[in-house]
């Protein structure tokens, strides 16, 4: 984590407090998941609400996520359903239908890459299709509450 990580993000947080805030990150090893790490730290205001709905899944990745502890009890606990649940995306979608994304457009963190890491584990099934959560129709359900942006 970068010093700095924990004042930026706080300081987005009170900004927009019905929103989580990710960051950019740095991987490691550096030649880990590249398109993805490129994907994640790229994208666009707009593109961090739309983009959810493709396979990468969140667009601001979960050990970067900031919001506080009120926000998180509003939104809902994670799901603590056992081994293949994919409980950051199920709680970033909850998230998404009352609150926003916003993203601190600075490499704040360093992740880490682990082969054996528990994303593996996640089961297909279990994971929301794009019709079965909610019927995504241009992100019409998600317009009038969501907030996207940079910061």
């Amino acid at each position: 984590m970068m010093p700095q990580r924990v004042r930026l993000q706080l300081e987005a947080a009170v900004r927009h407090p019905t929103s989580i805030v990710g960051c950019q990150v740095r991987r490691e090893p550096p030649n880990s998941t590249e398109r993805y790490t490129r994907w994640i730290n790229r994208l666009a205001p707009g593109q961090l609400l739309m983009q959810v709905f493709t396979s990468n899944g969140p667009t601001v990745v979960m050990p970067t996520w900031f919001c506080s502890r009120a926000w998180f009890s509003h939104v809902g606990p994670f799901d603590e359903g056992g081994q293949g649940v994919p409980e950051d995306l199920l709680l970033f979608y909850n998230h998404l239908r009352k609150g926003g994304v916003r993203r601190v457009d600075q490499s704040l963190l360093l992740y880490r890459y682990h082969p054996s890491g528990a994303t593996h584990s996640v089961l297909e099934y279990a994971v929301p299709s794009r019709g079965g959560w909610g019927a995504v129709d241009s992100g019409d359900w998600l317009r009038p509450r969501v907030q996207c942006g940079v910061n």
